[in-house]
């Protein structure tokens, strides 16, 4: 029996998708532009990129806030030794094998975050494109 997270469909596994350091799914448009960091690289690289492009302030979303947004190359673990970090709280998801919903865990989650990291949710981040100019 296939565990119901996994996907083998041609969502996940289509042509291209080991192109990349990383698979990236067939939802997700990859520009010529766009900037993927692989792990392997390092966090040295990541910060070099960041720090030539004048960034300060990092939004952090995505799955498995307990490890990837926590504990990797990106994760806040690293950024917050340069950055200005914040978790998008209600755009994080985690998990854990033995609860029957991620709720607790994303719960879990957030909440030790909240100890290194501000915490913020989407409906409070506003681009500098839809200010209003004073």
């Amino acid at each position: 029996r296939q565990f119901p997270g996994l996907d083998a469909s041609a969502r996940y596994n289509n042509q291209g998708f080991r192109d990349l350091p990383i698979p990236v799914m067939s939802s997700l448009d990859v520009a010529p532009s766009d900037v993927v960091v692989y792990d392997g690289e390092g966090y040295d690289a990541l910060r070099r990129f960041l720090q030539n492009n004048g960034i300060e302030h990092v939004l952090l979303c995505g799955y498995h806030a307990d490890m990837c947004v926590c504990s990797t190359t990106a994760g806040h673990e690293n950024l917050r030794r340069d950055f200005n970090v914040f978790l998008v709280g209600d755009a994080v998801q985690a998990t854990f094998p033995a609860n029957a919903a991620a709720q607790y865990a994303t719960n879990q989650a957030v909440s030790f975050a909240s100890l290194d990291v501000l915490v913020t949710q989407a409906s409070w981040i506003i681009p500098d494109a839809l200010q209003d100019p004073k």
